[in-house]
């Protein structure tokens, strides 16, 4: 009975629709902006929880990154850099080359200290678990509210060491960055109790005080980062992010718009997650089109994959499987032939590396081109915490005998 999948791959298409009209009416222009105001809600399905491959645990180069984010009613300003910086710090990452190759990337979501959560839990919950679904954990990011509460810095560090899929490989870098305001050792567990565990599965605990790092919370959170044998940088949630548009913004938008088309939904949940990748763009854009255009660049690297609802992801690591699946894919490719489909397969994946191809070009020249602006700016965001965050990563990385290629 092909209605189900008929009506799905219908409701994708209407999707893409409303993505690109939004895009094209409410993407932020300009060099500089405030957190905007959040967009009209789109009624996409919103994924519930991570597609099948949630870690790749492949053996290779790989960087588990665990956010522990304060969202408590002043955090506002926090969770809005993180939301507005999540694209750069991932393609921050990128740059890092060990044998040719850039790592994996699995990143995990927590939020603590909010009135909303149960008490019993210590105010925490596991949002995201660790996992290659960068727009699982985009779509949790925005999901995020702040409400009063209490903030217990060790529990969280505790229940993150304990309860996440932390890779065993001793090669694989294993951070937690853990971000608020209030004094770092409330609460029952002891800090230094959750650091030692922490460190006995080699996890770096890095420390973010949102607030005057000379004020009397300012020790505790330091003597944190040096528990954790990490870092500790205190950040200014309430500082301006600048947005530097460029002359390559627009067409990066449309070569975007392109490489999206280039997704084939399958099995019982695809619609939904293609639905979600398109509300990550929404979201991304929803700050400035140079924001989009960072998540178009990480989308047009090796390392976007979606292996776990895309016909062309899934087919170059088994397209037996993919094939086997046929009849939940789209009615004009389900009634192809195997062959036939294989073609169209291949033609897909063909289209698409060449848009990924020209968005890396595009944006390459984008990069240049805000270099230079910056230059000339007046300001800058030394202590936001997406420049904080990528001067932390990028240090790892660099002593895991990484190199970083601009």
């Amino acid at each position: 009975m092909k209605i189900p999948t008929t009506f799905a791959w219908l409701s994708a298409a209407v999707l893409t629709a409303i993505g690109c009209l939004f895009l094209a009416g409410n993407l932020l222009y300009g060099n500089t902006s405030l957190p905007p105001t959040p967009p009209a809600p789109v009624s996409y399905p919103a994924p519930a929880t991570a597609p099948p491959s949630v870690s790749t645990r492949s053996g290779k180069n790989l960087i588990q990154i665990a956010f522990l984010l304060d969202t408590s009613s002043s955090m506002d300003g926090l969770i809005d850099q993180a939301k507005s910086r999540l694209w750069n710090i991932l393609n921050e990452i990128l740059k890092a080359q060990k044998d040719g190759e850039a790592p994996d990337i699995e990143v995990a979501l927590y939020q603590y200290g909010n009135s909303g959560l149960l008490p019993e839990k210590g105010y925490i919950e596991q949002v995201v678990p660790l996992t290659t679904d960068v727009d699982l954990f985009s779509d949790k990011l925005f999901g995020l509210k702040t409400g009063g509460g209490d903030e217990f810095c060790g529990h969280v560090i505790l229940r993150s060491t304990d309860d996440l899929t932390w890779d065993a490989n001793d090669g694989t870098i294993k951070l937690i960055y853990i971000a608020g305001n209030e004094p770092f050792t409330q609460g029952e567990v002891k800090p230094e109790d959750a650091l030692r565990k922490a460190r006995g599965k080699d996890i770096i605990v890095n420390t973010i005080l949102c607030g005057n790092p000379n004020g009397s919370d300012g020790p505790s959170w330091r003597s944190g980062a040096k528990n954790g044998d990490g870092d500790f940088f205190f950040i200014n949630q309430d500082e301006r992010v600048t947005y530097i548009a460029s002359p390559y913004d627009d067409a990066i938008e449309k070569c975007n718009l392109r490489l999206n088309r280039t997704y084939i939904a399958y099995g019982a949940q695809g619609a939904t997650f293609q639905a979600n990748q398109m509300r990550q763009d929404v979201n991304a854009g929803s700050y400035s089109k140079a924001n989009l255009s960072s998540r178009a660049r990480f989308k047009a690297s090796k390392k976007y994959k979606n292996t776990a609802w895309d016909v062309v992801d899934a087919a170059e690591e088994n397209e037996e499987v993919v094939l086997s699946q046929k009849e939940t894919m789209p009615d004009s490719l389900s009634r192809l032939s195997d062959e036939a489909l294989k073609v169209k397969i291949k033609q897909m994946s063909e289209e698409r590396k060449a848009l990924q191809a020209e968005i890396l070009a595009l944006t390459a020249k984008r990069d240049a081109y805000v270099a230079e602006a910056r230059k000339k700016a007046s300001g800058n965001e030394v202590n936001t915490l997406g420049e904080k965050l990528k001067l932390s990563v990028r240090k790892r990385l660099l002593a895991r005998e990484y190199e970083i290629v601009e």
